[in-house]
């Protein structure tokens, strides 16, 4: 094996280590991105089940029922507000999952040599 040899072995488990640390960055990013959205479709949920509960008062039969018109439709034009919202901060959430996991996916299934997402002897994935 000749000093060509070794040098193009150096160069390419450089450039396997360098993809590796690529591929976590990645992965922490979407995970971050993928937190913060879980953590914000939780709230606007928590709001929309506020703002649900807050209309009942308003309904014929309870107490608040004469003041319907005015604050009681309010509510229901915020709860139907907080309802999109929360579908499309949920939809989004879910699509940020589901990127993080094909992203993993892909790091398993194109690991290169030497990577923690290397398939390893009995032809299992190393878990991240």
């Amino acid at each position: 094996m000749g000093q060509k040899d070794i040098d193009i072995k150096a160069r390419l488990r450089a450039e396997a280590a360098e993809e590796a640390w690529q591929a976590d960055e990645q992965e922490a990013r979407i995970g971050l991105r993928l937190r913060k959205w879980k953590l914000g479709t939780a709230w606007v949920g928590i709001a929309l089940a506020a703002s649900i509960i807050s209309v009942v008062p308003f309904s014929k039969g309870y107490p608040l029922h004469e003041h319907a018109e005015s604050v009681g439709k309010f509510l229901v034009y915020l709860s139907m507000i907080l309802l999109t919202a929360f579908v499309w901060a949920g939809a989004t959430t879910y699509n940020f999952w589901r990127y993080l996991r094909d992203t993993k996916e892909t790091h398993r299934k194109f690991a290169p040599p030497g990577s923690k997402y290397r398939a390893g002897k009995s032809g299992t994935h190393h878990s991240a």
